[in-house]
């Protein structure tokens, strides 16, 4: 156990918080979907007008000495788009539907930022709505553009030819070769030059648009868009959760699963105890009851990694299940065929005395003062048909000084049990609520360590460095309550059959 909190991976967390993580993700996921509606963009529409250069000479009435007089230009078309002639003629094409006023609201029309195209955006009742009012104002549009430049060219060539009417009737009445004519003859040819300019660059400008990217529901498809957004919601809500699950997971210093304790341990994990109702919890501990499949799995694997001896079970702090294992433990073994002896080591709580009924009676401490032996203090327990184990309980409930348990006569007892049982299985409460029994632990064969689902893995590091420092050996193991056992063998544990 080089480190008692390894750093988890961001997949492993994910799993152990997999069901706040799918939270997580749904929830972005659904804001994803639901901004862009909020917002509009789930039933806008866009399109673009990518504008002419008009002619640099003027002809058509527009300057263009600079590209700032052409953005300047792009500015003042964009405005157009959205002027009430251009929305009025989009409204007649759609039908009368919406109103000038509607149609304002939901028409955008801005200068692109490369000042060469207008950036058309409508957001209308609904996309496919969007879509034809885009394309609608942007007919309309190059109608009236078109009409413009008709109508500035009708006007220029108006002049023109107004000029052009009188000059000739001026010079009707000169000779043709007289100065007067010559310079008529000159003024006439430069008007018809004008006018066909003008004519020219009329019919090449024609709308002032030099294609249109007109809005599409087949290209620009609303479920493209959910799409799009679904799968930015899912990788969003998926960093979130991984980044929240693995802070929560590193900061998190339980056991929740064998794979936490696996993770953490070099030795084996002998076994996993479901989780059972209180009662059957309670019924555990009473001898005669069955013991489960899943204790019967860990007394085999101790058999197979210790064989016989003398073994300690205990947990990191009260209440990791070492009591009910030792009992679960030495029932199985016993059914085996075994010779067990359970010994009660709690000389404070003697919870194990208690459950036997044997807290007044000679034990441990008094076999450790010389005041009884191995023999006397030994005490059968029945578990049918035959079968049963041997129990030392703690003993009298005085104070004892360690000194008096570090004697040489327990060291013999210790020697004494090993010779004459198969199997010593000695409940050992937590070390840091009894020092006075670490002497136990350096003549033990091996230490079974219960560790409770969701203990901690702090409490879990200090008892091992406790046990290494007082020379212990771990055999393996327990983690107690560790799933959901099935109702019909919590129903069994429920009912016991116990016998004295």
């Amino acid at each position: 156990m080089d480190d008692a909190h390894p750093a988890p991976t961001i997949f492993g967390a994910l799993w152990r918080y997999r069901w706040i993580s799918l939270g997580i993700v749904a929830a972005a996921v659904l804001m994803s979907l639901l901004v862009p509606l909020v917002a509009g963009d789930g039933r806008s529409a866009h399109a673009r007008i990518v504008l002419k250069a008009p002619d640099q000479s003027g002809v058509l009435g527009i300057e263009m000495a600079s590209e700032s007089s052409f953005l300047r230009y792009v500015k003042q078309r964009a405005l157009f788009v959205t002027s009430d002639e251009v929305l009025d003629d989009a409204r007649a094409r759609l039908g009368g539907d919406e109103t000038v006023l509607q149609l304002r609201a939901a028409t955008t029309a801005d200068a692109s930022s490369s000042g060469e195209s207008i950036e058309i955006n409508v957001d209308g009742p609904g996309f496919e709505r969007s879509v034809l009012i885009a394309n609608a104002v942007i007919a309309a549009y190059q109608d009236r553009s078109r009409a413009e430049v008709v109508a500035t060219t009708d006007k220029a060539l108006e002049t023109l030819n107004a000029q052009r009417a009188a000059i000739v009737a001026d010079a009707g009445a000169v000779s043709p070769g007289s100065p007067i004519g010559s310079a008529a003859g000159s003024t006439l040819s430069d008007l018809d030059k004008q006018i066909t300019r003008i004519r020219v660059v009329a019919a090449q400008f024609a709308d002032g648009v030099s294609f249109v990217d007109v809005a599409s529901p087949d290209g620009t498809s609303p479920w493209r868009g959910v799409l799009r957004d679904f799968a930015i919601g899912t990788a969003v809500g998926l960093m979130l959760a991984a980044a929240l699950a693995w802070f929560r997971a590193d900061r998190d210093h339980r056991v929740r699963d064998a794979d936490d304790l696996t993770r953490v341990v070099d030795e084996p994990v002998l076994g996993e105890i479901e989780t059972l109702p209180a009662q059957a919890v309670l019924a555990l501990r009473r001898p005669g009851v069955p013991p489960l499949r899943s204790y019967q799995l860990v007394a085999s694997g101790l058999r197979s990694t210790v064989g016989r001896g003398v073994v300690l079970v205990t947990g990191p702090s009260g209440g990791e299940g070492a009591t009910t294992t030792t009992l679960q433990i030495a029932g199985a073994a016993a059914r085996d065929g075994l010779q067990v002896l359970v010994v009660d080591a709690a000389f404070r709580s003697r919870d194990l005395s208690q459950i036997l009924g044997l807290a007044d009676w000679p034990g441990l401490t008094s076999i450790a003062t010389g005041t009884a032996s191995l023999a006397q203090s030994a005490h059968p327990v029945h578990l049918g048909n035959g079968v049963g184990f041997s129990v030392v309980p703690a003993g009298h409930g005085q104070p004892y000084s360690r000194e008096q348990l570090r004697s040489g006569l327990l060291q013999q007892v210790i020697a004494e049990m090993r010779s004459r049982y198969d199997l010593v299985l000695v409940d050992l409460p937590p070390l840091i609520s009894q020092p006075e029994t670490t002497s136990l632990i350096s003549a033990s064969d091996g230490v079974v360590v219960t560790v409770r689902r969701d203990g901690d893995l702090g409490s879990l590091r200090r008892l091992r460095e406790q046990l290494q420092l007082f020379g212990g050996t771990i055999t393996g193991y327990v983690l107690t309550f560790a799933g959901t056992a099935p109702a019909g063998r919590a129903a069994e544990s429920a009912a016991p059959q116990p016998s004295r």
